[in-house]
């Protein structure tokens, strides 16, 4: 077993939105925000682990965790060299949490999924005003080195928003965008419905304009997931579940009061979903990966 890598870290399950993409109503039953007293906990039980890459956010808005830039620069002290991001859905007023978190991220993700209507239609109740109100104050704001990407979800609806949303780069002189096809994050569910929506004519389009953005890999097996060789996500109340890519699945255990993350990652039921993915016979927790629902679609765009 390879030494964690990559942590993925919920530190508060509190979000504004309901986003029609996003299972938070069917996992989160009480918000919460982690405790700093929790978090540095983890941070001990995590020390010693190769950690190259950390990602602060999860199924609620980071920036709703009141001492937020506290466990930003927690982490950056824990981890030096790790490169730290997180995420923002951009609707609320900036202020100091964000501006004192920058000092510590790498890359901010801006989730942005569409243009005026469509953007307040798959990110309900988000208002696209208070979206280029926030994008402003961010503009204006000094980011200390800390990249800002747009992370655009793609489906069928949206696609001939993109060219909008891109030409919001230059106009706040932010760093890149991001294309992800959307995906489903339930371990009894498919995004295959979704998937087959797109047109052949939105797909030559994506391909010819812009599979140089779009995330994700053309040729995967379940044998090349990372997640069971050396990633950990860890929600805001501390539980260990096995990736982020399934967050409806039960826990593994709970990281803050259990005995140690090695222990948890050589309990049964991680070891059974280890080896189905190591030997190509997914279990049901890995059965309807968006990793491999993917595949044919990415097959085509990039």
């Amino acid at each position: 077993m390879k030494p964690i890598s990559y942590a993925y870290i919920e530190t508060t399950s509190y979000c504004n939105l309901d986003c029609s993409f996003c299972n938070r109503k069917e996992v989160v039953s009480n918000s919460v925000n982690m405790s700093i007293e929790d978090y540095k906990i983890i941070l001990k039980k995590l020390a010693g682990q190769d950690i190259k890459e950390v990602k602060l956010m999860g199924l609620g808005e980071p920036f709703m965790h009141p001492q937020f830039h506290e466990i930003c620069r927690l982490t950056r002290e824990a981890f030096p060299r790790a490169f730290i991001i997180s995420s923002t859905n951009c609707q609320f007023s900036l202020n100091s949490n964000v501006k004192k978190s920058l000092q510590y991220l790498d890359l901010l993700y801006l989730s942005i999924d569409g243009a005026s209507k469509n953007y307040e239609k798959y990110r309900k109740p988000a208002k696209w005003s208070k979206l280029l109100k926030f994008l402003l104050a961010l503009s204006e704001t000094d980011w200390h080195g800390c990249r800002i990407a747009i992370n655009y979800t793609v489906n069928p609806e949206n696609v001939n928003d993109i060219p909008k949303v891109e030409k919001m780069l230059d106009h706040y002189g932010f760093h890149e965008l991001r294309l992800n096809i959307v995906q489903n994050w339930s371990e009894d569910q498919s995004a295959e419905a979704v998937i087959s929506g797109f047109t052949q004519v939105q797909l030559d389009f994506l391909h010819n304009s812009y599979k140089h953005l779009i995330k994700g890999k053309a040729a995967w097996d379940f044998s090349d997931c990372f997640w069971v060789k050396e990633g950990i996500y860890i929600t805001a109340t501390g539980d260990m579940k096995v990736c982020c890519m399934n967050t409806s699945t039960k826990s593994i255990g709970n990281v803050i009061r259990d005995i140690s993350i090695q222990e948890l990652r050589k309990s049964k039921r991680f070891i059974e979903i280890s080896n189905g993915c190591l030997s190509n016979v997914p279990t049901d927790h890995c059965k309807n990966c968006s990793y491999k629902e993917l595949i044919p679609i990415l097959s085509k765009l990039l």
